[in-house]
């Protein structure tokens, strides 16, 4: 929008009057006073304001201060006018202006001026420069022109053409550049590369001043706080008033960029790693976490048919990844069937308040896959044997007594498999996922012996199972899955279980909390399921769990106000993803955990509740056990 300016145009200084007794004829003519060489009118009002009808004061001064000439306005001897020099068309010959005029000059003191300029309410908006202009006569008569330098002279009103939010004053705030959309009154944008409520905000406005919370605000300078809506009031220069609402919803979090070669599709998780895949990870405060390229590929049995598909990376080299310890191997959780989002990220948490050994972390972030938007995901550690993880000996290829990791899953689709010998367990080999037969034959005998040992009575009177099982990681595994409700272990799927050198059999780490978990209930889930069955016969493995359920339960108590926290950090990135990923009984397994239809608030608070709930039920019937 162009600059408005004014111009002082001055005609010739009139004659001076002369003194009776002199002039022609009298022979007795008046000295002249000396005319001084160099004249210069300044301004000091650096932008006139002006609306409708209204009339705005102009300042300005003339050198030297006792340089005398006729600035009374209206009158052929007036001196001093007031010209336009560019409109928003461009530059134009010094011209008199159309939309305004200048209606009187004051003199304030020796040297010092106020022109009142006017709005000739012609014209509805206008943006121009303008000079003021003053003319005398030199000593030798001759005709001088003295102007100012050029002044916005504009008119106001209470629009807000635009508001924007540029890298350039947002360098920590914005990934690029967002101009925000309007529509009655309010102005609003909703990004995941926005990653702060500390923004500046750039505008065009036809406004004289624009204030926030009475705080007068600069275009491209001011900071305000935009986690709640904002209100700009725009005020014209006769004090007229428009208010405008700003509404910005942003993530917060990382964001994280994959590009696929040529923008291939990512595979399923049978197939080869998709290599030379691209990424590159963004703190929020947009500095680079991490940048490399990678191997990428589906993950997940039925979640891969879900509409919002998971994800696996295989690194080109160990990295650490947003704090995280160094693997090659990590995963992109979709959470698709989760209202909350919070459902994995809880659990874990939870585990992490027992003794079970690791259990992965992981951090909300923003994905985008070859230029697309796919939402909120959870990039997390995948459950792999590494000094980092799972922390047991890595089998090399003599050894037999070594560490091992299995996933009992029902979907039995791993190459390297058998099924226990007296409870019909499917045993996979997950890591490492090749073996050669001696090694199967080892861990084939190692699960059989220990079945033998729960399942013949006179071994299990002995407690001989105690040789073969880590009974502390058993009951802390059992403590996190009756208290999220996870009933996986029914089938089973996605139970853990590891083995190191010359050690016992121990459960964990969990995994996969999304289906049918923090639901309202006050049962046991899995008392009956896989070995527990077995194992709750035993008054000493009962009394242990009383143990375990007393040393744990106060830090279980903390969890609640975890999920607020939680919730609260990625409520702006949940109504984003809720937008494009809403859940649906078409869109795979149907609504599973209750909770679709509802607001996310009132999801998060039905978690909550349920998860007190279950641990009262807890303490109560543990204790009875």
């Amino acid at each position: 929008m162009a600059l408005v300016h004014l111009l002082i145009a001055c005609t010739e200084k009139p004659e001076p009057t002369p003194e009776p007794g002199t002039g022609p004829g009298t022979g007795t003519e008046p000295t002249p006073e000396p005319v001084p060489v160099n004249v210069v009118i300044a301004v000091t009002t650096s932008d006139v304001a002006l609306s409708e009808a209204f009339v705005a004061d102009l300042q300005f001064e003339v050198t030297p201060a006792d340089f005398e000439f006729d600035y009374t306005v209206g009158v052929p001897e007036c001196q001093i006018s007031l010209k336009v020099v560019e409109t928003a068309e461009g530059p134009c010959d010094a011209a008199e202006p159309v939309n305004y005029k200048m209606t009187q000059v004051l003199k304030n003191e020796e040297g010092k001026y106020t022109a009142k300029i006017k709005d000739s309410g012609k014209s509805a908006s206008y943006s121009d420069k303008a000079i003021l202009s003053l003319q005398y006569n030199d000593n030798d008569g001759k005709s001088v022109t003295v102007n100012s330098e050029p002044f916005a002279l504009r008119m106001t009103g209470t629009d807000m053409i635009s508001m924007t939010f540029t890298k350039e004053a947002n360098q920590t705030g914005v990934f690029e550049d967002f101009v925000l959309d309007y529509k009655d009154g309010v102005f609003s944008v909703k990004s995941p590369l926005i990653s702060s409520s500390d923004l500046v905000m750039s505008y065009e406005t036809t406004g004289y001043k624009v204030y926030v919370n009475g705080v007068e605000q600069v275009s491209g300078e001011t900071v305000n706080d935009f986690s709640s809506p904002v209100t700009y009031k725009v005020v014209s220069a006769d004090g007229t008033e428009k208010e405008y609402v700003v509404n910005v919803t942003y993530s917060g979090l990382p964001v994280l960029f994959i590009n696929t070669p040529g923008g291939a599709e990512v595979p399923d998780k049978h197939s080869d790693w998709l290599s030379g895949t691209e990424i590159v990870l963004y703190n929020s405060d947009w500095t680079v976490d991490y940048e490399g390229t990678t191997g990428m590929r589906g993950r997940g049995n039925s979640t891969w048919h879900y509409p919002k598909k998971p994800y696996a990376f295989k690194l080109d080299s160990k990295a650490e990844i947003l704090g995280m310890p160094k693997h090659k191997r990590w995963v992109l959780l979709a959470n698709w069937m989760d209202r909350t989002l919070l459902r994995n990220r809880i659990s874990f948490a939870i585990a992490m308040k027992t003794g079970l050994a690791w259990t992965p972390h992981g951090e909300f972030v923003e994905v985008f896959l070859n230029g697309e938007f796919l939402g909120n995901y959870y990039l997390c550690e995948h459950i792999k044997i590494d000094k980092n993880r799972v922390n047991i000996d890595e089998l090399e290829d003599d050894d037999v007594d070594s560490g091992y990791m299995f996933e009992l899953d029902s979907y039995f689709d791993e190459d390297y498999k058998f099924r226990s010998q007296y409870y019909n367990m499917p045993y996979m080999f997950k890591d490492p996922d090749e073996v050669n037969e001696d090694q199967f034959a080892f861990m084939q005998d190692y699960v059989n012996n220990m079945e033998a040992s729960l399942y013949i009575n006179s071994r299990f009177a002995d407690r001989e199972y105690t040789e073969y099982l880590n009974v502390d990681s058993f009951i802390d595994w059992w403590l996190v899955h009756e208290i999220t409700g996870n009933a996986e272990p029914k089938h089973p799927k996605s139970s853990y279980m590891h083995r190191n050198t010359g050690g016992k059999l121990t459960m964990g780490p969990v995994w996969d909390f999304d289906w049918e978990t923090f639901k309202p209930h006050k049962n046991y889930i899995i008392k009956d399921k896989m070995y527990y069955g077995r194992l709750f016969q035993d008054a000493k493995f009962r009394e242990r769990v009383k143990e375990r359920w007393s040393a744990l339960e106060a830090g279980f108590r903390e969890i609640p106000a975890y999920i607020e926290s939680e919730a609260a950090r990625i409520k702006s990135s949940e109504s984003m993803n809720h937008e494009m990923w809403p859940i649906t009984p078409e869109g795979g397994q149907g609504l599973v955990n209750g909770d679709e239809t509802l607001t996310f608030d009132d999801a998060v608070q039905r978690m909550i509740k349920a998860y007190e709930d279950k641990l009262e039920w807890l303490d109560q019937n543990i204790a009875n056990l």
